[in-house]
């Protein structure tokens, strides 16, 4: 379940920036880090033609790295589901310090005080997103293992709870188009905002660690909607 929720996350949409990813990149970059290149073209960035301008700068003086790694980057194309990283504690840290943490640094072994986008997405330089067996890792470079996996464990629970109630409307609607058809759109409506939104924001809220999304804009929109589709129904 964690592994789908991280997929998510990954797998949300990424806006092209600019798609001209200079050759000149390619091909020095092909020689001299093959890895990290192949890597970037099997990611979602390569794939959606983010050039490595885009986020690294045009200007080539030894501080590409760094300008990459600050949240400055990526939030011009992730506006929408940056909102409930922004508000968790390591948002919250991240933009009070922003003029401290030193990106100099690798995105790993906890050189930050918080974990910025790139540091838990592109952790250790993995430019396709950190493969699913190493979801742990950038929360263990600073918490415990035995929390870690705690919070992993609390978070497949939360998913699991909201597709229960998700299901829950699903078979209450197909009651509604036998039996009441007259009130059909409303009930897919509010069954519509519970798939894309709803538990879209407890995933959001789960990968994040933003109580927001998950005891606001979460569960409790879940529980509402189906109970207005409950009376819908006549329940």
């Amino acid at each position: 379940m964690i592994r789908f929720i991280f997929s998510v996350l990954i797998l949300l949409p990424i806006h092209p920036a600019t798609g001209d990813e200079k050759p000149e990149c390619l091909t020095c970059h092909q020689e001299k880090t093959p890895a990290l290149l192949a890597s970037w073209k099997q990611g979602r960035h390569g794939q959606a033609k983010v050039g490595c301008s885009d986020c690294h700068g045009a200007l080539h003086d030894g501080k590409m790295a760094q300008r990459s790694r600050s949240n400055g980057v990526c939030l011009p194309c992730h506006e929408k589901e940056s909102k409930s990283y922004r508000l968790s504690k390591h948002g919250v840290i991240t933009t009070l310090e922003a003029d401290r943490l030193d990106f100099s640094l690798p995105l790993k072994e906890g050189n930050l005080r918080a974990p910025t986008c790139a540091y838990c997405h592109l952790h250790d330089s993995h430019h396709a997103g950190i493969p699913p067996s190493d979801h742990q890792t950038p929360c263990r470079d600073c918490h415990s293992p035995r929390l870690v996996t705690t919070w992993f464990a609390s978070g497949a629970e939360m998913v699991r709870t909201g597709e229960m109630k998700r299901r829950e409307a699903q078979s209450v609607v197909d009651k509604i188009r036998a039996s009441h058809p007259e009130s059909i759109q409303p009930a897919l409506a509010l069954l519509k905002e519970m798939k894309e939104n709803h538990l879209r924001n407890i995933m959001l809220g789960v990968g994040h660690q933003s109580p927001d999304d998950l005891w606001w804009h979460g569960q409790p929109a879940l529980d509402g909607d189906l109970l207005r589709i409950k009376s819908l129904w006549g329940e």
